[in-house]
This record gives structure tokens, sequence and C-alpha cells, in this order.
């Protein structure tokens, strides 16, 4: 089981991890219905994508039993967009990598892990999912999202511009993410009623990842939005970010020095997979709960 440090308070992908996991129940398996992959749906069924209507929502902590970076609760107008209906699968990592390297990136499978081709990838920095997007993109046909300096960001670890207009792939903001994972419910502390270990994989139940979409979706028809991995967004982390968001389509402050992540990851506690909890971490960081999904702005 992997054991990391509890860091300061700001250092949000911690939060609810303690040591006191290492003692936690090592189930040996999923239950029997959750054990593994449907045999009528291929593991390739990751490149789903479910499409999220513009509306309003309610963004932030409305229970009172968050953190100070999940307040004040404000109304946020999102634009549509498209979703991965699962986390980035190592199978698809593999293959759209693969092309990466071939193709003039600095990545290649080997920069991302997996506890199989069905599961989530993870040991994957932010630089390395943002390059990754842009690779599934021109591999696909699309305009790349990421550019560094007018050309198409393939190399490094610097900061890429987005556009926001382009037709390819791209890590969502957070505002998206919560969005998608209340699954146009109100009122809800998860992406369904409650949480449990039956609901999503967290709390060390499952002693690592489980295949994607083992668990019930949320009401957008997405999977793995509490639990599984941590998953990177575009925005970078602000502690008081809520207090001077933009009511449309924010993406987050023009500067900083950690990432965001969402949905919590097998390790956390429930508090940790909370629809409205804040990670972060540094962008060239990676940890074998962290993963990610893309998003492509609707046309």
């Amino acid at each position: 089981m992997l054991i990391m440090e509890q860091s300061q308070a700001g250092r949000g992908i911690l939060r609810g991890v303690l040591v006191a996991l290492a003692v936690a129940a090592n189930v040996d398996g999923l239950p029997a219905a959750q054990a593994s992959v449907p045999a009528d749906q291929p593991e390739y069924r990751a490149v789903e994508m479910v499409l999220i209507p513009a509306g309003s929502f309610q963004m932030g902590d409305s229970f009172g039993d968050g953190y100070s970076d999940e307040l004040p609760v404000h109304t946020v107008a999102a634009s549509a967009f498209t979703m991965d209906r699962y986390e980035i699968t190592k199978a698809l990592w593999d293959e759209v990598a693969s092309w990466a390297a071939a193709h003039g990136y600095d990545i290649g499978p080997a920069d991302g892990e997996g506890k199989a081709t069905d599961h989530p990838v993870y040991n994957v920095t932010w630089y390395e999912a943002v390059k990754w997007a842009n690779a599934r993109s021109e591999k696909e046909g699309l305009e790349p999202c990421y550019t560094e300096s007018g050309s198409v960001y393939r190399t490094g670890e610097s900061t890429p511009n987005c556009s926001w207009s382009a037709s390819g792939y791209r890590l969502p903001t957070e505002a998206e993410w919560e969005k998608a994972a209340r699954g146009e419910a109100a009122g809800r502390r998860y992406p369904w009623s409650d949480i449990d270990e039956s609901r999503a994989n967290y709390n060390g139940y499952y002693d690592g990842t489980t295949p994607v979409g083992c668990f019930a979706p949320n009401g957008y028809g997405l999977y793995d939005m509490a639990g599984n991995v941590w998953e990177w967004c575009w925005d970078w982390y602000g502690e008081s970010t809520y207090a001077s968001s933009s009511g449309s389509d924010p993406r987050g402050p023009a500067s900083g020095t950690d990432r965001v992540l969402r949905g919590g990851s097998w390790y956390v506690y429930a508090n940790g997979c909370r629809v409205a909890n804040r990670g972060n971490y540094w962008p060239d960081y990676e940890l074998g709960n962290l993963g990610f999904r893309l998003v492509r702005t609707a046309p």
C-alpha cells in the first residue's frame, strides 16, 4: 500500500490520508459482481465521451463539513463540454503514448504505470498528461489545445497556453470537473446519495486501483468520479480562489505552484471523495494514486 506523509494543509491531496490506513482492511478483491470488466465492454471503451450540457450549478461545500478553500459556495455557469466516461486506462495511455513517442513527443508508454490494462493509468505528471492530451488530439486529426510560443506543446516542462476553442482534448477545469461529478444532482456530498465500499474504491478497501467502470456511474453516466485515482485538472490551485472566482467558465488563477486535483482515490477516506473536495500537488510530481481523464469543448 502506498504510504504518503501528511503535509501542510495546502497539500490537499493528502487530506484524510493517514498512516493509519496501513491497518485498514485488506480486501483480496472486488465483490464478484465488480471483479472484472463486463465481457461486452472491452477496455478500449475508455474512449467514450459523455456530453455535459451547459448550465449553472452551486460550486463548493454546502454542508459545512469541508475545508475553507471550498468556500464560499457560489453559482457557476458552465458551457457545454464532453468528458471521458472513464478514467484513462493503462491500455489507452500506452496506445497514444506509443504514437506520441514516434511523432516528436518526449513521452512514451513507460511514463505511465497501471495495475492492469483496464485499470487507470497512474504515476503521470501534469505535464505528461497535457502532452498526452495533445498527442491524442493529433493522432485523431483534431486541433491540439496546448501550445508553447505558438507551436504544439510536445516536450519539456513549461506552462503551455490553452486554446479553449480548439477541437482537441484537454484537462478539465476544476469547475467543469465538479459540475460533471455532481451529475446534475444538487445537495449531495458525493456523485450519488452516499458512499460505501460497494459504490467506490476508497479507504484502502481494495488495496490499489480497480478496473475502470466497476462501480455505478453518476447521473451523467460518468464512472469513478469518486475514488480509484485522483484526477489532474487544468487550474492552478489557489486557497482563496472561490472568493474572486468568475461566475462563468472559471479557469483558476493566472499562476501558482500547484495544480488542482479532484475526486479522491483508493487510498483516501470518504471525506476526500466529496464532489466539493479540492486537492492540489506539484505539476512535476507523480503518485501511485493519481491519474486523469480528458474533456473537449462542445462545438
